[in-house]
Parts: structure tokens; C-alpha cells; sequence
């Protein structure tokens, strides 16, 4: 009996941390308010490493145009799974990864002392931002999905010389042709319609996990919506110059 009731109750966990990534989009409110009582993040951490193994896959034949001449050169003299292509693959999802982990760590690190530190809400500890964290950086990825699934429609390989010339969503970037430092040309790419939905889901988390009000909670998504796209900007800008 005790056998039944504790698979049971394991199906029943299963399929609320799955039922977590689908409200992350259909009702991010549920989504946070089940990681409040139990910050369960596996689930997620998987759905990102997927996500950015595939995109690295997708974005291959763009992404060489403009790869470090270096990198390249390394590339081309070491080969995983008999493709030159799957080394580069390998390469960009593992440092993707690796610097999503770094973020979750230091963000969730953050957000614990600062959640102390004003007393916002004590029950809340690192646990919780640190699910949150796995369960809302879903966003990037999937913007990513939405970009490059225009990509192909409207750029041709050749047309590809800089990191920039791969995001085809419209973005303030569009408006400032003349502007020439990538590293900034990157940054305003990431100011768009899409951005908002971003900042709407961070703020849903903020609002429910640490209990402000939605106008601090927009302000502090907004914060961290800007490091995140500054940390993104400076991780593929660099990986390509």
C-alpha cells in the first residue's frame, strides 16, 4: 500500500513539473506560485540544455560565417562524431551551459542576500530562486527558436558577416544603421516586442516569489533583464571577434 501511495505521489510530482513548463507560457503565475512550495528545477535545467544543443545545431551554418578565425582553425583539426560541424556544435552548447549555470549560481546567490537583506521574504531561500531561475531563462532560448525559424526566410548564408546579421526580429538595432560596434548593435537587437514578454515573465516571478508590489517587481525584472542580455551580448560578441 505504502509502495502504491509513494509511486503515486512521484507521478503526481512528475507531471506537475512538467505542467511547470507548459504555464511558463500559458500562466507563469502557476508556474511560480508551484515553485514557491516546491522549487523543483530538473526538469528544466534538462528542457535548457536541450534547447541550447539544438539551437547550436540549427544556427551552425550561419554562426561559421562570422566565427573566430582561431576557433575556427581549432575546429577544423579536431572532430567529434566524425563532423567538424558537431566539434562546433559540442564547443557553444557546453559554453552556453556552463555560463547558464554561472548565472543561476550568482543570480540565485543575489537575490538570497538581497531577499535578507530587506527582509522581503524569509521563508523564500536560494532553492527558490534558483528553480525560477532554470524555469524563466526558458524564455531566451525559446525567443531564440522564434528568430531563427525566420532566419532562413528572409538571410542567406552569404548575406552573414557579423553576429548581428542573424537576428532578424525587429529590434532597435534596425534603427541605428550607422552604428558600428557590435557589442552594442547586439545589446539594442534584444530591445523588442519579444523583450516584453521576457520582462512580463520575470516580473510574475519577482511579484510572487519575494511578495512586492508589480511596480517593483517590473523595475527588478527590468534590472535583470538587462544583465542578462548584457552577460548574452558580451558571450557572443566575444565568441565571434
Amino acid at each position: 500500500m505504502a509502495e502504491g501511495t509513494t509511486r503515486v505521489r512521484k507521478i503526481i510530482v512528475m507531471q506537475e513539473r512538467w505542467q511547470n513548463l507548459i504555464d511558463l507560457i500559458a500562466n507563469p503565475k502557476a508556474t511560480f506560485t508551484r515553485l514557491k512550495s516546491r522549487p523543483k528545477w530538473g526538469i528544466a535545467f534538462v528542457a535548457f540544455c536541450v534547447l541550447v544543443v539544438w539551437l547550436a545545431w540549427m544556427v551552425y551554418p550561419f554562426t561559421q560565417r562570422f566565427l573566430n578565425p582561431k576557433y575556427a582553425s581549432r575546429f577544423s583539426d579536431i572532430q567529434l562524431l566524425g563532423s567538424t560541424r558537431a566539434t562546433s556544435m559540442v564547443f557553444v552548447a557546453v559554453s552556453g551551459i556552463i555560463l547558464g549555470t554561472l548565472c543561476a549560481v550568482g543570480f540565485s546567490a543575489l537575490f538570497t542576500v538581497i531577499s535578507r537583506i530587506f527582509k522581503l521574504n524569509e521563508a523564500v531561500k536560494f532553492k527558490h530562486f534558483f528553480a525560477a531561475w532554470w524555469h524563466s531563462i526558458l524564455i531566451n532560448p525559446l525567443v531564440f527558436f522564434i528568430n531563427i525559424a525566420f532566419l532562413p526566410v528572409f538571410r542567406r548564408v552569404e548575406d552573414i558577416e557579423t553576429v548581428t546579421d542573424i537576428w532578424i526580429i525587429p529590434g532597435m538595432h534596425m534603427l541605428v544603421p550607422f552604428i558600428e560596434n557590435q557589442y552594442l548593435l547586439m545589446f539594442l537587437s534584444f530591445m523588442d516586442l519579444l523583450g516584453i514578454w521576457n520582462i512580463f515573465v520575470l516580473t510574475i516571478a519577482v511579484a510572487t516569489l519575494m511578495e512586492v508590489s508589480r511596480t517593483k517587481a517590473c523595475l527588478t525584472a527590468i534590472v535583470i533583464w538587462l544583465l542578462r542580455v548584457g552577460i548574452d551580448v558580451i558571450f557572443q560578441v566575444s565568441s565571434a571577434s
